[in-house]
């Protein structure tokens, strides 16, 4: 072991992952524990943590050596009976039922399954921005962000559109449901029994008449015979109201965050180019993404750093962290849309790009890479390029801003600030 890693001074106190300041701006701790503890054992916390880029790349590679199910697939746990949404594809970690329930989904987020949709997504931009457009202000979060990919997505269903409202109360209570609040889960649970009744008749229906809305396709998507059965489906509807809503939501606050207070030199440009938006997007997900980290066990020891992480040890793969790696980037604790080292274009499983650069790794790489990628992406850019194009001289209303933080212990999501106001002129 390293001579560094060794150093006193660079302990880290595991409770400091606990803390307000941590949630509030993690990347301190990060450079140490990259610089000093590439491999870290929190024993306050029964963890193991990844911080720099090509080991949390190393571990999404490594499936062998890596799961994400907490549960055997062929153990007596009933899959889904402790998760929010139900029996879906997050829990079956590296498992053949995880291969069939994203084999038969995957192909209708991308293509031109994604792209019959993409009218849509600027019909509901402009309506949402409709709402607060003569206003000459917005708060981002609230009034913009928040509204328009949970209305896309129930769109993209199929759905009634005068349930849209009923739609975003129950995907509001499933994220608070993700955190750790009795009560919050006790309304998650509700709003998903709620909305599982809703959508048990139209899957009876749709199984049967199948029409062009996502939902039909969900239905009667096969692959090698199978189906998913209608437990299933509705997992994943919730699974893609909430996980796909919450990250793109996220995404676009952050976006604009970002623009107006950490680089405001560079909002004009993408004012005056809106293919930019797409460039915001990838150096988003990389200098602060939506999510910071995912959980992993191990199935064998690993030999890493000097270090043996023990089998079926819980391990923190921080994506936060190794984005900011300057083994992978260079100036990474700058926010730069302009940047010549990042891979700009469609992310992809593989994490590999023809021109070389390295990717973020906000969607994750290898079996569990995000299905909905390109969706975020897509939705991220049209909504903000509609907004842009829609006003002249967006500035921040207040000078001074708290800034993203990660969510609060008691409730769902992922990190985004709090409110984001933004006051314009009408175009």
């Amino acid at each position: 072991m390293s001579e560094a890693i060794k150093t006193p001074a660079a302990e880290i106190d595991p409770r400091v992952f606990d803390t307000p300041e941590f949630q509030k701006d993690p990347f301190p701790i990060y450079q140490q524990l990259r610089d000093h503890h590439p491999i870290y054992h929190d024993r306050f916390h029964n963890r193991w943590i990844i911080s720099r880029y090509w080991d949390v790349d190393g571990a999404f590679q490594d499936n062998e050596s890596y799961d994400r199910a907490v549960y055997k697939p062929d153990g007596p746990y009933e899959f889904g009976s402790r998760h929010i949404f139900g029996p879906n594809i997050l829990e079956y970690g590296n498992s053949g039922e995880h291969r069939r329930l994203r084999n038969i989904v995957a192909g209708q987020f991308v293509g031109q399954k994604l792209q019959d949709f993409i009218p849509m997504i600027h019909q509901i931009s402009d309506e949402v921005i409709d709402k607060f457009i003569d206003d000459g202000e917005v708060e981002i979060v609230r009034q913009f962000a928040s509204q328009l990919p949970i209305r896309v997505i129930s769109n993209m269903l199929g759905l009634p559109r005068e349930d849209e409202d009923t739609f975003v109360e129950w995907y509001q209570a499933l994220i608070a449901g993700l955190g750790f609040g009795g009560e919050h889960l006790m309304a998650g649970l509700e709003a998903r029994n709620e909305m599982w009744n809703y959508i048990d008749p139209l899957i009876t229906e749709r199984s049967k008449n199948p029409g062009e809305d996502l939902l039909s396709r969900i239905c009667v998507a096969e692959m090698d015979g199978s189906r998913m059965s209608p437990d299933e489906v509705k997992g994943f509807v919730a699974l893609l109201l909430a996980a796909g809503g919450d990250t793109t939501e996220k995404a676009i606050a952050n976006m604009w965050y970002h623009l107006m207070y950490t680089r405001p030199d560079q909002l004009q440009d993408v004012i005056d180019n809106e293919d930019l938006w797409e460039n915001t997007f990838t150096e988003m997900m990389r200098y602060d993404p939506v999510v910071h980290a995912q959980f992993r066990h191990t199935t064998r020891e690993i030999e890493i750093h000097g270090d043996v992480i023990p089998e079926r040890a819980g391990v923190i793969l921080y994506l936060g962290a190794g984005n900011r790696d300057e083994r992978a980037f260079k100036d990474p604790d700058t926010f730069n849309i302009h940047r010549d080292d990042l891979h700009m274009g469609k992310e992809n499983r593989s994490g590999r790009y023809k021109d070389g650069k390295n990717g973020h790794l906000g969607f994750g790489i290898g079996q569990h890479f995000c299905m909905g990628y390109a969706m975020a992406r897509q939705e991220s850019a049209i909504a903000c390029s509609k907004l842009a194009a829609r006003i002249k001289n967006p500035r921040p209303k207040f000078a001074e801003h708290e800034g993203i933080s990660s969510p609060s212990i008691d409730s769902g999501g992922f990190r985004t600030p709090d409110e984001l106001w933004m006051t314009f002129d009408k175009n």
